[in-house]
């Protein structure tokens, strides 16, 4: 065996190790990876399904989150142009939907929200998904800041006049956030013109 032949493989040698380590290191992060990715949709799964419940609490037997589309809205309802909707069904008949993200602009930002609306056009919950708004003033809007957005449930178009879609010092039938008159109105107007978008777009929210 020549020198430079020797030396070659003395080197090989020399680097096996490493090479090994280097390879199982590659190995064991991407079997990891592909367990923590699993484990992070599993859990991104259960953190939506938590929140579409809680505007949704109604009696269904449907699979909310697979049984969901994506459409496209009007930028008035979302400014992407594109929101995602899950189905409350009861023995294969529709009960409800919630539209994820319906965007309302506020104060300082985008207001992200969802809106759980009854078959029959009634609001049965909505959530601040996330928000800009400023602490102690338009971040009230929040659910865990005050009940606010609670004042909504059960409402419709086809139980109150447009008109009276606005806060009281407007004529209107709700109280506003304190401080956060800009705040207050933006919701109010998103909300009635989410549940109008529903109205006439009925249908095209149940299809398969």
């Amino acid at each position: 065996m020549s020198s430079e032949t020797s030396s070659v493989k003395q080197k090989f040698n020399a680097l096996l190790p490493l090479l090994i380590i280097s390879v199982t290191c590659v190995i064991v992060i991407f079997i990891v990876n592909l367990i923590t990715k699993d484990k992070i949709e599993i859990n991104k799964e259960k953190a939506a399904l938590a929140i579409i419940s809680e505007v949704l609490p109604l009696e269904y037997d449907n699979d909310l989150f697979t049984d969901s589309i994506h459409l496209d809205v009007p930028d008035k309802i979302n400014n992407t142009g594109s929101i995602t909707v899950y189905r409350a069904r009861l023995k294969n008949q529709p009960v409800a939907i919630s539209l994820m993200p319906v965007i309302a602009k506020g104060y300082s930002g985008n207001i992200s929200l969802i809106v759980g609306i009854r078959y029959d056009g009634a609001i049965t919950g909505i959530k601040v998904l996330q928000h800009n708004e400023t602490e102690g003033f338009g971040d009230q809007v929040h659910q865990d800041k005050t009940d606010w957005l609670q004042s909504f449930y059960n409402t419709s178009i086809s139980a109150l006049a447009e008109k009276k879609w606005a806060i009281r010092k407007d004529d209107g039938e709700f109280d506003q956030l304190s401080g956060a008159t800009i705040t207050s109105r933006s919701i109010i107007n998103i909300i009635y013109k989410t549940l109008e978008y529903y109205l006439e777009n009925q249908d095209k929210f149940y299809e398969n």
